[in-house]
């Protein structure tokens, strides 16, 4: 249970968040605006739709910010505490440096849990919406591809019969370079349907699907049977994975439900995988920082200056954003299990806060040696 001291340094910290999240907003807010106006440029894109896309690209940003906004608001908590002399009374009560942190550790779990359980969702939603109208208006291409729990949808062109057709097919392996039971709807230019086809198993090559098995039903004849045939195609097997929702388009509810249904179509979900850990472990990345934070300036008095500390939290910063992305690449490519990707770093943050504690001490049995 929280005693009145803790209470006020859980305000404090608190205030200090509230704070440094408007900061890190409004400059969020400013420059992605810009960015989506620069894109837009020659587009013929209306000031309102620049301000939808950049309000619903908010809440994005704000979570690839969100450590950094808990570094900085514990960096600005722990010097204002400093600066009032407060951290040095609430010291000579007997409540160590340490024991000063726990209230703050406790708020960014908590506020972890309140983002991944209830703005996630939210930016979910937004993420979606900001996805469709930048493909509508800023991008201004068709996505070529589309899973649901069925199977795999695809829209293609074939040059060499100047037909259109869509693609249906009920099982992926190999990130959709083969496919297994599918069907595909021919079109000409005016959209009249021209004929089918039915598979049972075809590999994309270079512009080409080779398929095996093939029934075609053409429009106005009868149907016959292919043992193989090659079918011009424009679609590239990167087209298909670009065109697969984004991670943050799926909220952390559904997270799991759609990696067993992208798994159980053959298709990797690493990515999802990697997105939801970094959901399940960004409580505790919080709270390490809050740690980390607490040992930079445990050692500050009222009357010391604070940019030396100031600079030493941008390194910190830095070197924590290299092995942040060092461990993702890793992850992402199976060099590393995804769930040891992600909980590395909160460790290796919490790890790092110790020994800066424990560093007078490290150096008297050094110096012993």
């Amino acid at each position: 249970m929280l005693n009145k001291i803790n209470l006020y340094i859980l305000k404090k910290f608190f205030y200090s968040f509230i704070l440094t999240f408007l900061i890190f907003s409004v400059i969020l807010f400013i420059g992605d605006f810009v960015e989506q106006f620069r894109k837009s440029t020659g587009k013929n894109v209306s000031l309102s739709i620049i301000f939808q896309l950049t309000l619903l690209n908010f809440l994005s940003l704000i979570y690839f910010t969100l450590p950094l906004i808990v570094f900085s608001s514990s960096i600005l908590a722990y010097l204002g505490l400093i600066k009032g002399s407060e951290k040095i009374i609430i010291n000579s009560v007997g409540i160590s440096n340490v024991k000063i942190t726990l209230p703050a550790i406790t708020l960014y779990i908590f506020l972890g849990i309140f983002f991944i359980t209830i703005i996630n969702p939210l930016t979910a939603l937004f993420d979606e919406r900001y996805s469709e109208l930048e493909y509508r208006y800023i991008d201004r291409v068709d996505k070529f591809a589309s899973i649901t729990k069925n199977g795999l949808w695809l829209k293609q062109d074939n040059q060499e019969k100047n037909l259109s057709s869509v693609l249906y097919a009920r099982e992926i392996r190999e990130q959709g370079r083969h496919i297994i039971d599918f069907m595909i709807l021919e079109y000409d230019e005016k959209g009249s349907f021209q004929g089918r086809l039915d598979g049972k198993t075809a590999v994309l090559n270079n512009e080409y699907w080779m398929m095996e098995n093939i029934q075609i039903t053409p429009r106005f004849e009868m149907a016959y049977f292919e043992k193989s045939l090659k079918y011009q195609t424009n679609i590239k097997p990167e087209d298909i994975t670009d065109s697969l929702s984004s991670p943050t388009n799926i909220s952390i509810w559904r997270l799991l439900t759609f990696i067993n249904f992208l798994e159980g179509l053959g298709y990797s979900a690493i990515d999802f995988k990697m997105h939801l850990y970094d959901l399940i472990f960004l409580p505790f990345f919080m709270a390490s920082l809050a740690l980390l934070a607490s040992a930079l300036v445990r050692k500050l008095k009222q009357n010391d200056g604070f940019s030396e500390t100031i600079i030493y939290s941008l390194v910190v910063i830095f070197i924590i954003y290299f092995v942040s992305n060092l461990l993702d690449a890793l992850g992402s490519t199976s060099q590393l299990n995804p769930i040891i990707s992600k909980a590395s770093l909160p460790l290796i943050v919490t790890f790092f806060a110790i020994l800066i504690y424990q560093k007078d001490n490290l150096k008297k049995i050094f110096q012993n040696d």
